[in-house]
């Protein structure tokens, strides 16, 4: 059963700074952590991290990450499952927007709701938030999974100015008898623009994203695609 709210009950700053200090203190009894920022952070407007999904645990590494990373609290697209009623809404608190993955539609209101919080237009120009989406959808350990189109396409929509989206890598290496080392590396800005094609862009962002996972984004560009879907009409 999920928690259902006809509009987002909103973020709490509470949550946010717990969710920090648990990927910040908690987290490093278990993992040794390396933090690799972007070299050219933006502090304001509106920012889109794409990121890499390896685990769940990325959630709060990564959140802390981005705290050191851009001094910026962020709202993030999340599986609807994070909104079960047994998390208490402590995933809605943090600024977690539920997407209902088998059934999108369902999830429309919400995308609009996370789209409005990206560019936060009401708060006028320059306004803006940070938003985390993992275009994978799920998670893949040392691998990756394809970034999905649609939801990136709907949130970034047709931006008025260049919206600056960074990819961001998760390197995990297990070791015996020792915490398990874990990289965040941040690439820089590619600035995602009304002209640009999303399935595009989405493949460039995640082969960069692979890049800083030291693995490899195996899928056809969309262009490749096209081409063998006309070749088997």
């Amino acid at each position: 059963m999920l928690f259902e709210y006809d509009e987002h009950p909103g973020k709490t700053m509470w949550a946010s700074w717990t969710l920090g200090f648990i990927g910040r203190s908690v987290m490093r009894l278990a993992y040794q952590i390396r933090i690799i920022p972007p070299p050219d952070p933006q502090r304001t407007g509106p920012v889109l991290i794409i990121s890499k999904h390896s685990t769940e645990i990325d959630i709060p590494l990564g959140y802390n990450a981005m705290l050191q990373a851009f001094g910026r609290h962020a709202w993030c697209v999340m599986k609807a499952s994070l909104a079960r009623w047994f998390y208490l809404g402590f995933f809605w608190k943090i600024g977690g927007i539920p997407l209902d993955r088998d059934n999108p539609e369902k999830s429309k209101r919400y995308l609009q709701f996370a789209k409005k919080k990206l560019y936060d237009l009401e708060a006028g120009p320059g306004a803006g938030n940070m938003l985390v989406l993992f275009p994978e959808q799920t998670t893949f350990m040392r691998a990756m999974g394809e970034g999905k189109v649609p939801g990136f396409r709907f949130i970034a929509g047709k931006p008025a100015e260049p919206l600056a989206c960074y990819p961001v890598g998760f390197r995990y290496e297990k070791r015996k008898f020792l915490r398990t080392k874990v990289e965040i590396e941040f690439g820089e800005a590619m600035y995602y623009t009304k002209q640009d094609d999303p399935a595009e862009f989405l493949h460039r962002i995640m082969s960069e994203v692979a890049r800083l996972s030291g693995l490899t984004y195996d899928f056809a560009p969309p262009e490749k695609k096209k081409v063998k879907a006309r070749a088997g009409e």
